[in-house]
């Protein structure tokens, strides 16, 4: 006897996986902000070469030095601190929350109504516009936070790690969604054109 396996509807399984990310990163942004706020231990990077002075034995192999970052522990941070690291934070899982809420609605959209209106078309570029502006900025806001933070860590040197592959994720990305609008849009105008010839 045959048994027919259910076809999966990858827009239902998608929007499932959305509403998960979507509460579970609203859950952890409201517990790091609740113990931040609250003074909860956290990690400060430092730079490694104004930490250890070069007459300390480190028993490195010949030829290497510490030259990266190295991570400490702020135990007690003090109101300046935790609002650097407040700013350091939150607006990347600000940014995050509202992109897996815009596709949660987006996917919801799609799923009951006709992919090719000129609502989801609008839809992804809004999505693109704001990761193209908004991730490079959330970026830059974060770097300067976490090299704000680090001059809180006098007589140490103020440290902060560029990497550039955070706002290149969310340029491609938002490109990415550019790219779907575009398609949407044309395939909205073959079938506008095909309704004309019928």
């Amino acid at each position: 006897m045959r048994t027919s396996l259910r076809r999966p509807d990858w827009l239902d399984e998608l929007h499932g996986l959305l509403t998960m990310g979507v509460v579970l990163t609203g859950i952890g942004g409201a517990v790091t902000t609740i113990g931040i706020l609250m003074g909860r231990p956290f990690d400060v990077q430092v730079s490694g070469a104004s930490l250890l002075s070069a007459d300390v034995p480190l028993n490195l192999p010949p030829g290497t030095s510490i030259d990266s970052a190295v991570s400490l522990q702020v135990d007690h941070p003090t109101g300046a601190q935790r609002a650097w690291e407040l700013l350091a934070t939150l607006p990347a899982i600000l940014l995050l929350l509202l992109v897996l809420f815009l596709l949660w609605r987006l996917v919801g959209r799609a799923r009951h109504d006709d992919p090719f209106t000129g609502g989801i078309v609008t839809r992804f570029r809004a999505l693109g516009l704001l990761s193209v502006i908004g991730g490079p900025v959330v970026w830059a806001i974060q770097s300067a936070a976490g090299f704000a933070l680090s001059t809180t860590l006098k007589p140490l040197d103020a440290y902060t790690l560029l990497d550039f592959a955070v706002p290149g994720s969310w340029l491609l990305f938002g490109f990415g969604m550019f790219a779907i609008a575009e398609i949407v849009r044309r395939g909205r105008s073959l079938r506008a054109e095909l309704d004309e010839v019928v």
